[in-house]
């Protein structure tokens, strides 16, 4: 017995001598820090499948079920609960739908981070850790986080919640991304709008309100100004109620039918259903400012070269410059989207902004161009022309400046009409009209210059040391006719010479300048030859593309008689006198003219002032358009003081030179007028002036052009003069 109770006794100290031993060398588990770097490495990768795998079970089910026995079985607690509107839990499929939705929408293209500190808590670790979105379109988007940790027995697990995808997301949080539109600039001139942006309002039919269809119609179709039968199709055409009846534009929606629509059962306005592009003055104007319409899908990839999603990409359903000042400055008065992402909370109540890039509305353009006196040049237009068979332009600059202050293509049409959604049947009848309404004669019109280019072969010739101003012609004429001598054979009909009454002589260039000489000018022509003639008038602007904020046409100067296409004797007489196959643009041809008033310099031609923004309150220009000479030392200064006298002449009513009806009131007028046949068509000619204001001071000198396509008749013959008298005269 004392054996075994020492043997008991010698046990007992060996195992109490062991457990304390065995105490000292256990671990307490603690989180693994490690777990931080997995998982953000997985939403690093956009492995969401693997990132969701080292979530715990807290984050990912429901509470009101508990934690998974060993046999697998899931044992319900008490009684199903109501479901909540907004659950504390994630499913693996909604865990990589909201990472892949809120990825996408604001265009995460790398997760990057950084720990900045981390800290335990028994069973808990706290990783606080900088995370940054890079994106390709808001830049990079970065805040702090703070991830915990936990441990469920053994194995460390994310608690996750939506604070880790945004810190001030909770659970039934979301992120919007809500772009606000950029609104459109303006077009003005002299202060007042010429294009504008305006809110549409949708006139809608509710047809379970409607008790009698047919007499709903009728009432709506008068109040709307509409065709009864357009009403109909639209109550067939429509899929379902509302109708859409119409669209109309705050400046359009008059009092009365906002009171007609308001009284008649089942008719809705909806405010505020778009926005539509209007013109104040209608047609004034309209080929320069030009309109609007919708994008083709062909115009997408050029059109959006240089845009991002964040400065609102081109669709479809986008609207942009057609032709115009709307097309030239089209990226100027777009604008660019404003863009906000917003976190909202589970009732759609705004919580925080992750980022925000403010709306960059459109700038507005500011053009040259005198109101007052664009407004009299096409009045005068309209009142003088008549008929469907008679067409022209008129562009009025200041030729120092080469500023536009009128410029106007007759006839003209109504941008309201075509703009956007365009009134077929009023588009099908301009294109039927046989006078062009939709073609800008001013800069897309070639027209032979007739006469009017008889300053330049004048010029040329001078230039070129062929002949002076005392140069006198003395080759035989026989009834105004004369067969060029002297410079090969020349097989062609003889050249005719314009009948003048009263005719003075000698036949130098001052007399040939007064009454137009066709012979005069083909003689002085065929002196210089191809090479030196040509190569003058491509000096000074011909077959150049002519900058200008439009697009203006090329002028010509080629050869093509039947199907010959080389110069001859012939083709160089012409030229000298404006026929055969040289042409110009009127536009092109009015700056040209600039160089006599310009020390010999032709300016650049411009229309735009400048360019304004908002910012604020402040309403600035950020960008003035500066005079520019396009071709310096066009005219040698001695040859302006001697053919501007002679330009004189041509308008003063004290001789008897092709201009003497001008009559131009409160100054002295220099310039030239011109005629040339319209191809082989003898019925209908080009008939031109242009002419500018002399002996004024500086901030009164004006050069005006008019060129008409009228009929040869006499009752057509002075119309230039009555529509240019009008622009040119200076009353004071």
């Amino acid at each position: 017995m004392r054996r075994l109770h020492k043997i008991i006794i010698s046990s007992i100290l060996v195992i109490a001598s062991i457990l304390p031993l065995a105490g000292c060398g256990r671990k307490t588990l603690a989180p693994d820090s490690g777990m931080f770097e997995k998982f953000m490495d997985a939403i690093s990768s956009f492995d969401y499948e693997k990132a969701y795998s080292m979530l715990a079970k807290s984050s990912t089910v429901s509470p009101a079920v508990t934690a998974e026995p060993e046999d697998g079985d899931v044992t319900s607690i008490g009684a199903p609960e109501e479901k909540q509107e907004v659950k504390e839990y994630v499913t693996g499929p909604e865990f990589a739908e909201k990472y892949q939705k809120i990825f996408s929408g604001i265009g995460v293209k790398s997760v990057s981070y950084e720990k900045l500190s981390e800290e335990a808590d028994g069973r808990t670790l706290t990783v606080k850790y900088r995370t940054a979105y890079n994106t390709e379109e808001l830049g990079v988007l970065e805040d702090e986080y703070e991830m915990t940790i936990v441990l469920e027995g053994e194995e460390s697990r994310v608690k996750w919640t939506p604070a880790l995808i945004f810190p001030t997301m909770t659970w039934g949080s979301t992120v919007r991304v809500t772009t606000v539109a950029a609104h459109r600039g303006d077009i003005l001139a002299s202060g007042e709008l010429l294009a504008e942006t305006v809110m549409l309002n949708a006139i809608v039919a509710d047809t379970d309100k409607i008790t009698d269809r047919a007499s709903f119609i009728s009432n709506i179709a008068a109040i709307l100004d509409m065709d009864a039968a357009e009403v109909t199709k639209k109550f067939e055409t429509a899929k379902q109620s509302p109708v859409l009846i119409a669209q109309i534009n705050d400046n359009e929606l008059t009092p009365d039918m906002h009171e007609g629509l308001d009284n008649l059962e089942g008719a809705r306005i909806i405010e505020n259903y778009g926005w539509d592009r209007h013109y104040p003055k209608g047609g004034l104007m309209a080929h320069t400012i030009g309109y609007v319409g919708y994008v083709e899908e062909s115009e997408l990839e050029a059109l959006n070269e240089g845009r991002t999603e964040t400065d609102g990409l081109y669709t479809t359903h986008s609207i942009v410059g057609r032709s115009g000042i709307e097309k030239a400055y089209e990226s100027v008065l777009r604008g660019k989207d404003g863009l906000s992402v917003t976190v909202r909370d589970a009732e759609g109540e705004y919580v925080s902004t992750i980022y925000r890039k403010p709306v960059e509305h459109g700038s507005d353009v500011h053009l040259t161009v005198d109101l007052k006196t664009q407004e009299r040049a096409e009045e005068v237009l309209d009142l003088v022309l008549w008929g469907d068979n008679t067409a022209g332009a008129v562009v009025v600059m200041e030729p120092r400046s080469g500023e536009v202050k009128a410029i106007a293509s007759y006839p003209t049409y109504d941008l309201n009409k075509i703009a956007i959604s365009a009134d077929h049947d009023y588009y099908s009848a301009l294109l039927e009209q046989k006078n062009k309404p939709l073609q800008n004669r001013t800069t897309l019109g070639l027209y032979p210059p007739g006469s009017s280019i008889k300053s330049f072969t004048a010029s040329a010739a001078m230039e070129l040391g062929v002949a002076g101003s005392d140069y006198v012609f003395t080759g035989l004429i026989e009834d105004d006719y004369w067969t060029p001598k002297g410079f090969g054979a020349w097989v062609w009909p003889p050249i005719k010479r314009t009948k003048i009454s009263n005719r003075s002589v000698p036949l130098n260039m001052t007399n040939a300048m007064l009454h137009s000489d066709n012979i005069y000018f083909a003689n002085l022509a065929l002196m210089m030859g191809e090479e030196k003639f040509l190569g003058y008038l491509r000096g000074i602007g011909f077959e150049q593309s002519m900058p200008f904020e439009l697009s203006v046409a090329k002028s010509t100067l080629k050869v093509k008689y039947d199907t010959e296409e080389q110069w001859n004797l012939r083709s160089i007489a012409e030229t000298g006198y404006g026929q055969g196959q040289v042409t110009i643009a009127p536009l092109q041809l009015a700056t040209m003219y600039c160089a006599f008033r310009n020390g010999g310099n032709i300016p650049v031609p411009r229309i735009t002032d400048s360019l304004y923004r908002t910012n604020g309150t402040d309403y600035t220009p950020y960008q003035t358009f500066e005079n520019k000479t396009w071709i310096e030392g066009a005219i040698q200064p001695y040859t302006i003081t001697v053919l501007t006298p002679m330009m004189k002449n041509i308008m003063s009513k004290d001789y008897n030179g092709t201009g003497s009806r001008l009559r131009a009131r409160g100054c002295t007028v220099a310039g030239k007028t011109g005629t040339a046949e319209i191809g082989s068509d003898k019925s209908r000619e080009i008939s031109w002036f242009v002419g500018f204001r002399t002996d004024v001071a500086e901030e009164d000198e004006l050069l005006v052009l008019v060129m008409l396509e009228i009929p040869t008749t006499d009752e057509y013959k002075y119309l230039k003069f009555d529509i240019a008298r009008e622009l040119i005269s200076l009353d004071k």
